[in-house]
């Protein structure tokens, strides 16, 4: 007879349990008490900054990118040192809400030193003192081969559910593959990664114009629906301020359109996006084909420019402004003939 006591429920009975039922989001749609969250990027995009950012809004419960958050304290487990992290602070000020524990282990840990360092962080949150536990970044902390073999991988984030099991908020900093992938798949190591995250988001530079220098745009996959499919926002480094955009791509084009009503004034006739673009000026910074596609696109549907042509390879659209003869055209009409009585033999 097994002794295993393994614990059933009928689906109709299936309740959250009373920590669930009380804990709402601490942030809207990426962090969740009880919840892990992966956030991935490449090197030098601002994941750092934007924790610090997140970090700054958690002392007060203030929303953050547009969305709400919950007050509460934190744990940074980091691979920079204490004085990359005084140079950030003394841009960014965060309160004593959080505390920073820097480079603890001499070199990668192995599986008792973390799961010490687990308990360190339950023992904080059994006491109050801990509602989110980040590691930054996760390549440098978990123990053992994990990045090829999904066992090992399992074995290094189990421990993770001692605190998730109390109601903290779990948040993984991570680095990408380095080969192309779909969006929200970028995560370095094995895909089993993907499945044990609760949401996974990704950090990405939006564009390559000079006006996009500082913007970021995060996707994000989650068992959720909370969680948005993308969130662009824009940090000012002289201030530490993050600011929500609501439409990135509208702000774009309508920073750009008076260079692009410029050109087209200019033409005699309807030319291709790409015909355009080689009549941008020299002095002035040019657009990707693709992005100036996208712009005369939203022209033409907000009746700002006409369009002619299929949009395929043999017949492209083309684009030009209106006439004088287009306002009786799109009425049906045939344009005004003038003075008929001034022809030859009438």
């Amino acid at each position: 007879m097994s002794t295993t006591n393994l614990r059933k429920i009928p689906m109709n009975r299936v309740s959250p349990t009373p920590q669930g039922q009380s804990a709402g989001w601490l942030w809207d749609g990426y962090l969740k008490p009880g919840s892990i969250t992966l956030l991935t990027s490449q090197w030098k995009t601002g994941k750092t900054t934007l924790l610090t950012g997140l970090l700054r809004c958690l002392e007060h419960g203030e929303a953050f990118l547009g969305r709400a958050m919950a007050g509460g304290k934190g744990l940074v487990v980091s691979e920079e040192s204490n004085d990359h992290w005084a140079e950030r602070l003394s841009r960014m000020p965060v309160g004593g809400h959080v505390e920073l524990m820097s480079r603890p282990f001499l070199r990668r840990p192995n599986f008792d030193q973390w799961n010490s360092l687990i308990d360190e962080a339950r023992d904080m949150r059994l006491t109050g003192q801990l509602d989110l536990f980040v590691i930054d970044p996760m390549a440098k902390f978990l123990p053992g081969a994990w990045e090829s073999n999904a066992g090992l991988l399992f074995d290094a984030l189990e421990p993770l559910h001692r605190l998730t099991s109390e109601g903290v908020s779990v948040l993984l900093l991570h680095h990408p593959r380095k080969q192309r992938s779909e969006p929200g798949h970028a995560a370095r190591g094995t895909g089993a990664l993907l499945g044990f995250v609760d949401i996974a988001v990704e950090l990405n530079r939006y564009g390559r114009l000079r006006s996009d220098s500082r913007r970021r745009l995060l996707l994000g996959l989650a068992r959720s629906a909370r969680t948005p499919e993308r969130l662009v926002y824009e940090w000012d480094p002289a201030t530490g301020r993050f600011t929500e955009l609501g439409d990135p791509l509208a702000i774009q084009f309508e920073q750009n359109w008076s260079q692009v009503l410029e050109i087209l004034r200019k033409r005699k006739q309807a030319a291709t996006h790409k015909e355009l673009l080689m009549d941008w000026p020299s002095d002035q910074e040019k657009p990707s084909a693709s992005v100036l596609y996208e712009w005369l696109n939203r022209a033409f549907a907000e009746k700002r420019v006409r369009r002619h042509g299929s949009g395929t390879t043999t017949n492209p659209y083309r684009y030009r402004l209106e006439n004088e003869d287009d306002k009786y055209l799109d009425q049906g009409k045939l344009p005004p003939l003038g003075d008929l009585t001034s022809l030859r033999g009438w």
